[in-house]
């Protein structure tokens, strides 16, 4: 999409969302030149062939056993070794870096950096 003006109408037709390629190269640009050394790690994660980290999501499950429980308690570093770098509720913002205290709830999406392996482990125990 070139014209910004024509997102709220792509979302009034039924787009859940609009990608813009002029507006993503200007972010790129501008983070390359105020954080190039993380632009570097991102690229370099995302791309490697020598390591399978990569971001992903997991959805909490209303099935999950992990509903209810504090992020602390869960251990998903220990058991899984993962990073959870963002949480978004149902309906709501996603939380960068979300507290040790807040609970899992049915619904929510974690943002998580780890093994391909471990991040598909993990899929599967927030499912159940």
């Amino acid at each position: 999409m070139i014209d910004p003006k024509l997102e709220f109408k792509l979302k009034k037709a039924g787009a859940d969302s609009v990608v813009s390629p002029n507006f993503i190269g200007a972010l790129r640009m501008a983070s390359e030149m105020i954080r190039p050394t993380a632009v570097d790690f991102l690229d370099n994660m995302l791309r490697s062939k020598q390591s399978n980290l990569r971001i992903h999501e997991i959805a909490v499950s209303e099935k999950s056993s992990f509903v209810g429980k504090k992020i602390s308690e869960a251990g998903i570093k220990d058991k899984f070794g993962l990073l959870i770098l963002g949480a978004k509720q149902k309906a709501g913002e996603i939380e960068f870096n979300p507290s040790h205290s807040q609970a899992f709830t049915e619904g929510m999406t974690l943002i998580v950096m780890g093994e391909v392996d471990d991040i598909a482990r993990a899929k599967k125990a927030f499912q159940h």
